[in-house]
């Protein structure tokens, strides 16, 4: 294996090696928008028909690479953990979003990125790269008041310290309201199979993103999410709190999960072609879908 990092703001990890006409854009460092203003809703759905994105690895994360073939990268996702591969998160990614170069070993503290996007700075104050909400980077300094100089694998830079802050006062908050809190700033935001950043979540995705942004680590699939965690009544379940639902009326495959946002209701990335928002659960068919509520926070 290779160790190797991310140097794209987000990089997809697709199923196969493929480069499809209208995925062209969705490969290069700089981020997915222009990709994602050329999709239509009925794309987003083949996406997910098709499996063609498995998920996604954000800038600086570790890709172990187990072979290169006509420039992509087959590997895995080293923190985006899955029962059946324990070196990570398998899948296939562009080679020009990775970097083979080793970075010093730091012992110091990690930042995380708590704003959907913000800007990656050089030294000099010139923009690199624009950062997504989960990003982590280790902090060289903090000495400044306004930024933290961190280790980056395109070199030293530095990040506002207000971007690894909320948005939203958090004093009166459980972990759980903050999981809510953070996950309604991106209501209305499209449904993105596969999608871990602020460019679009799938419904794992989603859950598994607002808890890395509060340094809580959790399994990439519903599936293996399922089985971490606390189990709670749903009379007792409290905002941030995840609700699993299952085919079959709850006896079969697990196909979702959302977060409980209290009084009922559920804050979740429904369905490709759907946005990010809020469902009662007593009026959905997922009432009966329901398996177990599980508390991570």
């Amino acid at each position: 294996m290779q160790t190797t990092r991310i140097i794209a703001t987000v990089a997809n990890v697709w199923r196969q090696p493929e480069n499809i006409a209208i995925d062209t854009l969705a490969l290069t460092n700089t981020g997915l928008q222009p990709w994602l203003a050329q999709l239509t809703d009925a794309d987003t759905v083949t996406l997910e028909q098709d499996n063609r994105i498995v998920t996604q690895a954000l800038f600086n994360d570790v890709f172990l690479v187990e072979r290169f073939v006509n420039g992509w990268a087959y590997g895995y996702v080293l923190d985006q953990t899955d029962a059946r591969h324990p070196q990570g998160y398998p899948g296939w990614v562009w080679a020009a979003q990775l970097s083979t170069v080793p970075l010093p070993v730091l012992t110091g503290p990690t930042v995380t990125i708590r704003w959907g996007f913000t800007p990656l700075l050089r030294l000099d104050g010139r923009t690199l790269l624009t950062l997504s909400l989960g990003t982590e980077l280790p902090v060289i300094s903090s000495k400044d008041h306004r930024y933290y100089t961190v280790q980056t694998p395109l070199g030293t830079g530095k990040i506002a310290k207000r971007a690894t802050q909320f948005t939203f006062k958090t004093a009166n908050l459980t972990r759980g309201a903050i999981l809510v809190r953070l996950g309604e700033e991106f209501l209305d935001l499209r449904y993105l199979w596969g999608g871990v950043s602020a460019y679009g979540f799938d419904c794992s995705g989603f859950v598994y993103s607002l808890h890395r942004s509060l340094g809580i680590r959790l399994p990439r699939d519903a599936q293996d999410q399922i089985e971490q965690g606390g189990a709670i009544d749903l009379a007792d379940a409290q905002p941030g709190d995840l609700c699993f639902f299952a085919h079959d009326h709850g006896h079969g495959a697990i196909h979702h999960v959302a977060l409980y946002a209290g009084d009922g209701w559920l804050l979740h990335a429904p369905t490709p072609g759907k946005h990010v928002t809020y469902l009662q659960l007593a009026s959905t068919y997922l009432r009966d879908e329901l398996v177990v509520v599980k508390r991570n926070w």
